[in-house]
């Protein structure tokens, strides 16, 4: 072998490395893109909730209020609708957003609620009675295709807070997760 074909061998072989890193690296970003986003409207595979109230439920500057005021407040309309070609289960969680300084977190003990779903309209209940962050299930069940269901939540500070909570916030946000009924 003459050396001009030797070097056309090893030219080869690094074009042929390069092409290959070259591909991994393009199927790696491909497969790892990802995109932050204020929109009010999720699509999760055959689901789509949407919010007409902004993306975070805010008690800042407000005041205790009883079960009555609490219950009369216009509250957070969203709607779940099941837009694929299949049902799906899904489960609505209500979770805490995280409050950042100098604000201080008001704690759920303190919190109320009501959760209207269609034609249903809630009752005043403690945030506690959901259960611990992150695990707060407000409402689950199955959407058949081409279903609906609308919401209205509520939440408010209740008139049985002890002293002043001025400077004090609450923040939260829904979470969905749905699977496909096979």
């Amino acid at each position: 072998m003459n050396k001009k074909d030797k070097k056309n061998k090893i030219m080869l072989i690094i074009l042929l490395i390069v092409l290959i890193i070259v591909i991994i690296a393009l199927s790696y970003a491909a497969f790892n893109f990802s995109k932050t986003g204020s929109e009010n409207v999720i699509t999760l595979g055959n689901l789509e909730l949407t919010l007409n109230e902004g993306s975070t439920i805010n008690l800042e500057d407000t005041y205790p209020l009883t079960d009555a005021e609490g219950l009369a407040l216009d509250g957070y309309d969203f709607t779940l609708e099941n837009t694929g070609t299949a049902a799906v289960d899904y489960v609505i969680y209500l979770d805490n957003v995280e409050i950042t300084s100098p604000d201080v977190k008001l704690d759920d003990k303190y919190l109320k609620y009501s959760f209207d779903k269609n034609s249903s309209t809630g009752t005043a209940e403690y945030l506690e009675s959901l259960g611990v962050d992150g695990s707060r299930i407000l409402d689950q069940g199955t959407l058949n295709r081409g279903e609906e269901n609308s919401y209205v939540l509520r939440v408010w500070p209740t008139v049985e807070v002890d002293g002043d909570f001025g400077g004090q916030v609450w923040k939260g946000k829904l979470r969905i997760t749905g699977d496909q009924v096979r």
